[in-house]
């Protein structure tokens, strides 16, 4: 049955009308004057909607039960603006507000207490980038801090695949990382396959902090990127869906999809 009129309630009136069911005016009589009161210019629609509840059979004691689950119902609802937010980085403009990507990255580092997932394409300057992160390693023993980088063939590079992926694990830890305490970092090997119409890169950019919340964005772990350049990017706190974006890295490396560099 369409009940699109008590939808459209307020909260507070669909709790109203309910209680006038329960034990109220309504509950001796559906009369339009009380439904008025409570509904305003939906006081039509909704007296049609309880008219044909009644037509079925459904005391006003039972209608009030109806009315309270679509009450809790949207009670219970997230509210979207608590879970997903925009993060867009570049020049102010009046009446729509921006967010340094580097600021909302170093606020999630902030807050992890289990575990982080860190995806680029580009790193530059990890060394400095990554300070934060490595001051939470050492600050929570056992933090989880797994990379999933691209390591890519260049042009004319006939180097074997474990030579480039040596290559850059020292490169890692000269530039990006020279702390004692290390991530795990993976990589995808298609990007190391010697014909280019065949490669793939590991082009996602995101941090996951703990499962729960996932900044999902253009920019990659560069200086320009992170403080300088327009970048777009959506900052998810919807639990299910930071599970999902988890998961699905997670069963890449498990059914060896992404491969370990061994940086230690």
């Amino acid at each position: 049955m369409n009940l699109t009129a008590l939808h459209q309630l307020p909260t507070a009136a669909l709790r109203t009308l309910s209680a006038s069911l329960r034990q109220g005016m309504l509950a001796m009589k559906l009369a339009r004057p009380t439904i008025q009161q409570i509904a305003g210019p939906l006081a039509s629609d909704v007296e049609q909607h309880l008219q044909r509840l009644a037509e079925l059979g459904m005391t006003p004691q039972h209608m009030a039960v109806v009315v309270d689950a679509i009450a809790d119902e949207r009670e219970s609802r997230p509210d979207a603006s608590r879970l997903f937010d925009l993060v867009l980085s570049g020049p102010d403009l009046p009446g729509i507000p921006t967010q340094d990507t580097g600021a909302v990255v170093q606020t999630l580092i902030a807050e992890a207490q289990k575990e982080i997932l860190l995806i680029t394409y580009a790193i530059h300057d990890g060394a400095h980038l990554f300070q934060s992160l490595a001051a939470r390693m050492l600050a929570i023993p056992g933090l989880k801090v797994v990379f999933c980088i691209h390591i890519g063939r260049t042009s004319g590079d006939t180097s074997s695949d474990a030579q480039i992926v040596s290559r850059y694990a020292a490169e890692f830890r000269m530039r990006h990382w020279p702390w004692r305490v290390l991530p795990k970092v993976f990589y995808d090997p298609r990007s190391l396959i010697a014909h280019g119409d065949q490669r793939a890169s590991m082009h996602a950019k995101c941090i996951v902090v703990d499962r729960r919340v996932a900044l999902i964005t253009s920019a990659n772990f560069t200086e320009a990127a992170q403080g300088r350049n327009i970048e777009a990017g959506v900052l998810v706190r919807h639990e299910p869906t930071v599970r999902r974006l988890v998961d699905y890295f997670e069963g890449m490396r498990s059914q060896g999809a992404l491969l370990e560099c061994q940086v230690g």
